[in-house]
This record gives C-alpha cells, structure tokens and sequence, in this order.
C-alpha cells in the first residue's frame, strides 16, 4: 500500500476518459509508493504558508528549495510523520543525490504544471495535517 500523495488529480477532470491507460497513469500519479520502493525529497513548509498562499505558491517555493539544494532527501515520506511539508517520490534506482534532486525538480515541475491548468491540486491535509 502507498503513501498518502500530496497531489490530488482531479477526478471531474477524468471524466470521459474510457481510456484504461488514462486510469492506471491517473491512479499512479495519486498514490505514492511505499517507503521501500523510493527515496523521498522533502522541503518542508512554514505552517502558515497553508493559509497565506496557492497551490501554485507552494509548490514554486518547494522547487526553488530543491533547485538551491535546500531539500532533504531521505528514505521516508516525512509529509506522513506530521511535518508539514512537500515529499516527492523517487525511484530507488536513481544513483546519486545530484540525480535524485534533477529528478524531483523535473517531477515537480510536471505536477507544477498540472495544477496550473487545473488538472491537479495539493492535498493541504496531507501536507498540514488535518486541525
């Protein structure tokens, strides 16, 4: 069983789609994988941030964290232990750290995407933990 994602695809944006692929990308993208099937990059979040700004926002502000290397990479989805923070998933098969923090930033940059054109959005109970 995954981890609890902090990206949400949304499900009236699927709507239509009889495509069996669409179905099994789409349910990839919203579960991430156990613990032992990735190593985690995690940039964690000023609480206030779940009030103060937008999907967009945050996610612009964990990808600038990862791109000055201000992300801790890890074999734990720590958005699961109660920090508020941002964890994406990377396959274990990635080498190096250098490699892994390419490959969030690329990932990030597609769920970025994602929720710009509204197709996605955070999970902020996830993310903050439910008050």
């Amino acid at each position: 069983m995954g981890q609890n994602s902090v990206f949400v695809i949304r499900a009236d944006y699927m709507e239509g789609f009889d495509d069996e692929t669409w179905v099994n990308i789409s349910s990839q993208l919203s579960e991430d994988p156990d613990n032992e099937d990735a190593d985690w990059v995690t940039v964690v979040l000023p609480e206030e941030m779940e009030f103060t700004h937008s999907d967009e926002d945050i996610l612009r502000y964990a990808l600038h964290h990862i791109q000055t290397r201000r992300a801790i990479v890890s074999e734990v989805a720590l958005h699961n232990m109660g920090v508020a923070c941002i964890s994406i998933p990377i396959p274990t098969s990635t080498a190096d750290t250098a490699t892994i923090l390419i490959r969030a930033e690329t990932d990030g940059n597609k769920w970025l995407e994602y929720i710009r054109i509204g197709m996605a959005n955070l999970d902020r109970k996830v993310i903050f933990g439910c008050r």
